[in-house]
């Protein structure tokens, strides 16, 4: 890195924020200047072997590059001041949601990565509140599309994620009880445990008394899948008390 020439070095820089592959479309929303400009910087980082392209004209991917070292780009990366880093992270998100339509979900993990870090370069920003609130909306909607994919490790990561964005002790408890259902589903019963032992904490801190008994019918089941019999209907017997009136 310390050998490149300093807009080659800026140029890669801000590839780094948009991640190990990235498009030269996107390359030009982080740094602000037309494609191109940095046809001949792209073409040097190629010879000087910083990235590659994928030249294959059957590939999905064709025209993106990538870093061939991911060291590079995680270095490249904790080198960018943080305010000039909230400024990238930000003109990333909005490229990709002006890029994409509202209906493809795919991407609104990306967007609310993006949203996450620029709000964690400047916590203390008057604009944090609003990133962590677009940040938070994001992450719910890519769990809900994790889950409705059937991919319930990732749906369980990204609801976990959310939980932690929001100070809404409600909200917290219902995205750790679908974080636990998630994980539960993918047979993973200590991390389902963990999640809904905090979802039935917060609700019970919070009144709510039916929530907390659904969460603890749901632990009962992890409790008799483990073989506690006994400690399983006790416990669905104290949750059937409360939900049947």
């Amino acid at each position: 890195l310390d050998s490149l020439a300093p807009e080659e070095r800026r140029l890669v820089e801000s590839a780094a924020v948009l991640g190990k592959t990235f498009t030269k479309q996107g390359l030009a929303a982080v740094r602000g200047v037309p494609e191109a400009e940095l046809e001949p910087l792209l073409a040097s980082l190629l010879r000087k072997e910083i990235l590659s392209v994928q030249a294959d004209p059957r590939s999905p991917e064709r025209g993106q590059y990538t870093f061939l070292q991911d060291i590079v780009k995680r270095v490249a990366y904790e080198t960018i001041a943080k305010r000039e880093r909230k400024a990238k992270h930000l003109a990333a998100a909005q490229f990709l949601a002006s890029a994409w339509s509202a209906e493809e979900d795919e991407i609104v993990e990306v967007v609310a990565s993006h949203y996450l870090d620029a709000y964690q370069a400047a916590p203390d920003d008057p604009d944090a509140p609003d990133l962590r609130s677009k940040a938070f909306e994001m992450l719910v909607r890519a769990a809900e599309r994790a889950a409705s994919l059937g991919a319930n490790a990732e749906a369980q990561r990204t609801f976990e994620r959310a939980a932690a964005l929001t100070e809404a002790a409600l909200a917290q408890a219902e995205l750790h009880e679908r974080a636990g259902m998630m994980a539960s589903t993918g047979a993973r019963q200590d991390a389902a445990a963990v999640n809904l032992e905090r979802a039935r904490e917060l609700f019970e801190a919070e009144g709510a008394t039916h929530p907390a008994a659904r969460v603890s019918a749901r632990i009962a089941e992890i409790t008799w899948e483990r073989g506690r019999l006994e400690q399983g209907l006790e416990s669905m017997d104290s949750a059937f008390a409360v939900l049947s009136e």
